[in-house]
């Protein structure tokens, strides 16, 4: 870890560092204040965000298709649609979803498109009343 000496204070608590290029590698941690910081590249940085955006949308999109799953949908893939069209429409006034958030969206569609669904008691019916 490298220590920065010559780094001046500047108001609320920002510094500027000068760090000769040279010797900068991505990632550098640098200790000031006795507090630790880390200073990487901006394309490395924007990779990073992007690759933690992917990941999130990858974990929504897991949760959604084990809740729609747990509801028995007729069709996946109708069920999971209008779904993601909920989702794409509550993401734009939210920022960040939450399991919870996910749960809700499946148990609305079910009470909304119950159609989209099996109803587990007409099914019994149908098979108890095939066996009279």
């Amino acid at each position: 870890m490298e220590k920065i000496n010559k780094a001046k204070t500047q108001k609320n608590n920002e510094f500027i560092l000068k760090i000769k290029e040279s010797k900068l590698k991505s990632p550098t941690r640098i200790k000031l204040d006795n507090k630790k910081y880390v200073i990487i590249a901006e394309n490395e940085y924007l990779k990073m965000q992007e690759t933690i955006k992917n990941n999130n949308e990858e974990l929504i999109f897991k949760n959604l298709e084990r809740e729609i799953l747990q509801e028995m949908p007729k069709d996946f893939d109708d069920v999971f649609i209008v779904a993601k069209n909920i989702i794409n429409d509550i993401q734009t006034k939210k920022k960040n979803l939450t399991i919870y958030d996910i749960k809700r969206i499946v148990k609305d569609i079910k009470s909304n498109y119950p159609n989209l669904f099996i109803d587990i008691d007409e099914y019994f019916k149908e098979i108890n009343s095939e066996f009279e």
